[in-house]
């Protein structure tokens, strides 16, 4: 069951599991259908233990039924077997159009009502009474959101064809994983690919689904979802069957690949294979040519071997190849989500009662931000027209923001010891003088220590998975918070159709993270003007506070230490070069102590200004410095709109096309910053 509304979150962001399939499967298979749909989503939910999965069907006759039939068993599994775990469970209903429309529909539509409305209207309560007894159920219900008119390419199509052409690229969009019910006929004019179809749903998540070409952005954006479709095989009750075998109960579903064209079998995936990142453990070649890489690759194998173990204990089975594709395909796209939900719930409940009730503040502080430039006063002043949508969108900004400072600071604190590690061997020479049998000793003793440590710590961050954490968070915050304002705005497009369309490094995770978070009821929107004047005053409150005052005077301290060393430096070595020029060699040992403390003074002026610069607060200020001129442009046009002499109505929309322009504008800002930031990185490390 869904949990209560006075309950506290635990859980950051959702992974969404969708599924499409034959509405008249085989009678015979639905045995074997049902077993393989619980196996595969007893899978998934053991894959991430951390994670609230969100389970996305229409409930139409057939496979969706049986699949949430399969749903709320795994709920009672596992509330049993977990406690509250079992809220993590949750089933979401999405509809193409309203409730009475989907339930004539079903029921046949307006042909099946003229052949036949005795027995059309039969067939229509008895679907709405199918419907209810999965619904009643459900943690949500509600009717997606009209998709743009230029998404819906192709034929003309009719209003339910339009409908359900809608509710695919819904599902191909914002499901992490689908699982298609599906016998793998296709082409030719027995199975022709209709409109919403789960033949027109395999194609679109097999050859990339097409997002919104919106009128005031530059180009379109196809997303392939390449891998991320799992085929459970079943006939359909119908004379086309009669020479296709039986389901069978075993084996679970299949990766689909692409390849195949209509007409052909369908290709599967067999798992996992050798190439793919995290199977195999890097070979001595690859430690020799790319230590860093290997690393990486060596600890992507290890959380791969865990993650098997984990779930093998978790299911208390061996997993066989057909399951193993099935988790590795969910480990890879749900491993990140999984690790910030961890990150959240051990913060949230931490043994420490003084730093668990910090990180609840924290997120409060967070939340109430937001919710102040709207003019609520907290969380539970949502509006309620506004709350089933928003507070999920809310509850993973907050998280979000708050693990992206605390993963800066843990990425700062290990900088520092990488920079006091390379000044300790900067200083091996001066420790030379020390003594005259062992000075070399020494140095060598104190250089190598150095140097490994440095070095060491570096790789136990690679090694971590944690090295990209503030990156990803703070792009994901940031995306979170423009896409609310969107909402509160009135604004339909989505983040991902705008942002971070080429981001690298790992980072893909993150559209699909904003895409999952979006599974919710449509949020009505407020005032246009009042949305994009909050958001503007708080933010440029944000950017001009003391906070960000504080980060520039650290910066310029830390910038000021930097180039005095280095400055110190100089100096130093046009000592010893004076030294050497009115002296000679008659004064040895001024000169050995003027080189070693130029060396020192080196080391310690580029350590200070490398961590000043890269992990410091340069780059947070050059950002913030930015962004204020982006915000107070937007405030001198919103004001000259206010202005200008015009209605209500035309003042409403230029708000809301000017909060479209600023959100597209900041997200742009914080894309360049990441990427840049991104391409250093990738530079240090050698790639």
């Amino acid at each position: 069951m869904p949990p209560a509304d006075d309950a506290p979150p635990s859980y950051a962001l959702p992974f969404v599991v969708a599924v499409s399939g034959h509405r008249d499967l085989h009678p015979d298979d639905v045995p074997a259908v049902a077993a393989q749909l619980y196996q595969s989503i007893e899978l998934i939910a053991a894959a991430l233990p951390h994670t609230p999965i969100h389970f996305l069907s229409a409930l139409a006759d057939g496979a969706d039924q049986l699949f949430a039939e399969q749903v709320l068993a795994l709920q009672r599994a596992c509330a049993a077997r977990e406690g509250e775990g079992g809220r993590r469970i949750e089933l979401v209903v999405a509809l193409p159009m309203p409730f009475d429309d989907y339930c004539r529909e079903q029921a046949g539509g307006e042909a099946g009502a003229r052949r036949d409305p005795a027995g059309f209207e039969a067939a229509r309560l008895a679907f709405a009474a199918r419907f209810q007894r999965y619904s009643a159920c459900a943690g949500k219900v509600f009717v997606i959101p009209p998709a743009p008119p230029a998404a819906l390419l192709g034929t003309p199509m009719t209003r339910a064809e339009a409908a359900y052409a809608q509710l695919t690229r819904y599902l191909g969009i914002h499901a992490q994983l689908l699982l298609a019910v599906w016998d793998g006929q296709s082409g030719g004019e027995q199975f022709p690919r209709l409109p919403g179809g789960t033949l027109d749903l395999v194609h679109a998540l097999l050859h990339g689904v097409e997002r919104d070409p919106h009128r005031r952005s530059r180009r379109r954006f196809a997303e392939p979802a390449r891998g991320n479709l799992l085929h459970l095989y079943s006939r359909r009750a119908q004379s086309s069957s009669d020479r296709l075998p039986a389901a069978s109960a075993a084996g679970g579903a299949r990766l689909l690949r692409a390849g195949g064209r209509d007409g052909e079998a369908v290709a599967h995936w067999m798992a996992p294979q050798p190439e793919w990142p995290g199977v195999l453990a890097p070979t001595l070649r690859s430690w020799l040519r790319a230590p860093i890489r290997a690393c990486e690759r060596w600890a992507e194998h290890r959380a791969w071997c865990d993650a098997v173990a984990h779930t093998e204990t978790r299911l208390q089975r061996t997993l066989d190849a057909p399951a193993l594709a099935v988790l590795y395909r969910t480990h890879a796209a749900g491993r990140e989500i999984d690790l910030l939900n961890r990150l959240h719930r051990q913060a949230l409940l931490a043994g420490d009662a003084g730093a668990a009730q910090r990180y609840a503040a924290s997120l409060e502080a967070s939340g109430g931000a937001f919710l102040g430039s709207l003019g609520q006063g907290g969380a539970a002043a949502l509006p309620a027209a506004q709350r089933p949508g928003l507070a999920p969108l809310l509850q993973a900004f907050r998280v979000a923001d708050v693990q992206a400072e605390r993963a800066k600071r843990w990425w700062r604190y290990r900088w520092r010891f990488m920079a006091l590690a390379v000044i300790m061997a900067s200083a091996a020479p001066t420790l030379r003088l020390t003594s005259g049998t062992h000075g070399e000793l020494v140095e060598s003793v104190v250089f190598t220590s150095g140097a490994m440590c440095a070095v060491g710590t570096y790789l136990w961050v690679a090694l971590s998975r944690r090295r990209n954490a503030y990156l990803d968070y703070r792009a994901l915050a940031e995306g979170l918070r423009c896409q609310m304002y969107w909402l509160c705005a009135g604004e339909a497009a989505l983040v991902t159709d705008h942002c971070a369309q080429r981001a690298g490094g790992g980072m893909g995770w993150v559209r699909h993270a904003l895409d999952a978070c979006l599974v919710a009821p449509p949020v009505p929107g407020l005032a246009a003007r009042g949305v994009l004047r909050g958001w503007i005053d708080d933010q440029r409150a944000y950017l001009s506070g003391a906070g960000n005052r504080w980060r520039r005077r650290q910066h310029a301290r830390a910038v000021a230490f930097g180039n005095n060393m280095l400055l110190s430096a100089l100096m130093m070595s046009l000592a010893a070069l004076a030294t050497t020029l009115v002296f000679g060699r008659s004064h040895m040992l001024p000169l050995i102590l003027l080189l070693a403390g130029m060396k020192l003074a080196t080391g310690v002026g580029a350590a200070w200004l490398s961590l000043a610069t890269k992990m410091g607060h340069g780059e947070t200020a050059a950002q913030a410095e930015q962004l204020h001129k982006l915000y107070g442009r937007a405030d001198a046009e919103l004001l000259r709109s206010e202005g200008a002499p015009c209605s209500n109505a035309e003042k409403e929309h230029h708000a809301r096309d000017l909060a479209f322009a600023l959100g597209k504008a900041v997200l742009d800002e914080n894309a360049g910053w990441l990427a840049a930031y991104q391409q250093r990185r990738l530079n240090w490390h050698g790639r």
